[in-house]
């Protein structure tokens, strides 16, 4: 009981951090979408391969949270 707890808690704790994350690589993306601003070539999340990313995260922390969930229900 008590490790699902936990698992549950590192879960919601992963999403969190993978949708702050997320939000933050998409804010960054609308700046240079809108300024039109060069990155350095190493940096991935340029142009529509870097929105193909960034979706990729939001994607990973919703399958996330759905695990979360079902783990949640069938604990209670």
């Amino acid at each position: 009981m008590a490790k699902q707890q936990l698992v549950i808690m590192a879960l919601d704790m992963i999403t969190k951090l993978l949708m702050s994350i997320g939000d933050v690589l998409f804010m960054v993306w609308i700046v240079q979408m809108v300024t039109r601003f060069e990155p350095h070539s190493s940096y991935p999340f340029v142009g529509i391969r870097g929105a193909m990313y960034i979706f990729l995260i939001y994607l990973v922390a919703l399958a996330i949270y759905l695990q979360e969930k079902r783990l949640r229900k069938k604990l209670h």
